[in-house]
């Protein structure tokens, strides 16, 4: 009897676990689709983000010559020269334009807004315009990728070169208002063909787009490796706000082919020999750079280097020489919200000379979504006319920013 009682209980339990397993599997099963039922939704909806940085910035410069140096030497491109030589001794100075100016404004740095999204778990999308033009909103990317495989994507349509890491990175997780001198040489867009990814700790990036003659036969060709020699190396922000835990270091290097020939830097200058007039204008056939990113909790420090090989202005003999930048940044996270950094570059293009020195401290209210900057910025350079240096801009700038990412 109880043997009987005892082999009915042990299938009256049998038979439970039986229907509470299909129970359970069958929940799992529902849940798995509704996950995946969400995914697929979520994958093909695009999602729209963007900043702006806005500042104020009180500017002090004295301009000893005509040559009103590189203008802003953050952003070479914005050279702003004033006109020929007009003291009457043809050594490409006016001595009359001598003085010092005040200026004292506000500024709207940046307004960006991207969609990006993914169409599968293998193609993805990004399309990004500048909204602080004059002509409305200016396209930047546009481009599709294809993850081919793992450690190989290929990306098809307009994006950055393969450069810098300081170029790669967006203006809103910077630790400055401005990006360094050698990343605002390459922060350009080109349509091209792009294959990437990475092998345990290899980065790399290869890259061929149109180039200066659009179009044309002549395409510019880049090429990025980048190795993480210690823990997951640098993240996409700059500084140690964000960065991984532990102690990361990120060493690449690239080199990128300009078969048409490029102003990536701009005019650095322009004035009157002898009657004639001439320009540095930094037009760069070949580039070659390194850079390092490390960051060890509280702390960062990076360096970066780029020498091109550049066609000037004639009449000046600087023709066919190097011109080479390099910076040097570090920072220090002294609590949880503040961080305090220190940053100095220098540009060399053999008669044109500077170096630009920054100090200043973030805010981050919510990360580099938002945050305040303050910032100092000093700035020196001279220009050698025939063995002749003259000291071409002294500018000293005090700049209050605002960051907001969406």
């Amino acid at each position: 009897m109880k043997k009987f009682v005892y082999s009915a209980i042990a299938l009256s339990m049998a038979t439970g676990v039986s229907y509470a397993n299909n129970g359970w599997t069958s929940l799992d099963q529902e849940i798995s689709g509704l996950s995946s039922s969400l995914t697929a939704q979520n994958a093909g909806g695009p999602k729209v983000g963007g900043w702006i940085i806005t500042s104020v910035a009180s500017q002090k410069a004295a301009t000893t010559s005509n040559l009103d140096t590189i203008g802003d030497l953050s952003d070479p491109a914005d050279g702003d020269f004033n006109d020929a030589d007009e003291d009457g001794d043809d050594d490409g100075f006016d001595a009359a334009d001598e003085g010092e100016n005040d200026n004292l404004g506000f500024k709207l740095n940046q307004v960006r807004l991207h969609i990006t999204g993914d169409l599968s778990n293998d193609y993805s999308y990004k399309i990004s315009f500048d909204l602080n033009t004059d002509d409305g909103a200016v396209l930047q990317d546009a481009y599709a990728r294809w993850k081919f495989m793992d450690g190989v994507n290929f990306t098809m349509g307009r994006f950055r070169n393969a450069t810098l890491t300081s170029s790669l990175r967006e203006e809103n997780t910077q630790m400055f208002l401005d990006r360094t001198i050698a990343g605002s040489l390459f922060d350009n867009r080109d349509e091209g063909f792009m294959v990437s990814g990475n092998f345990s700790m290899l980065n790399y990036w290869v890259a061929v787009q149109n180039g200066n003659d659009g179009t044309e036969d002549d395409l510019d060709i880049s090429v990025r490796v980048a190795a993480d020699v210690m823990g997951k190396g640098a993240g996409s922000v700059e500084g140690a706000y964000g960065a991984a835990e532990g102690t990361n270091l990120t060493v690449g290097a690239f080199m990128i082919d300009m078969g048409a020939g490029r102003s990536d830097m701009g005019t650095l200058a322009n004035l009157t020999v002898d009657g004639e007039e001439a320009s540095i204008s930094g037009t760069a056939d070949a580039h070659f750079g390194l850079d390092a990113y490390f960051t060890m909790g509280t702390i960062s420090v990076a360096g970066e280097y780029v020498s091109a090989t550049t066609t000037t202005g004639t009449d000046l003999e600087v023709d066919g020489d190097d011109t080479t930048v390099y910076a040097l940044t570090a920072s220090w996270m002294f609590t949880e919200m503040y961080e305090g950094a220190i940053r100095y570059q220098s540009l060399d293009a053999e008669a044109l000379e500077g170096t630009l020195i920054t100090v200043g401290v973030n805010r981050y209210s919510a990360g580099h979504n938002l945050k305040w900057t303050l910032q100092y910025t000093t700035e020196d350079s001279t220009y050698t006319y025939e063995g002749d240096e003259r000291d071409v801009n002294s500018e000293d700038e005090i700049a209050v920013g605002l960051t907001v990412a969406f």
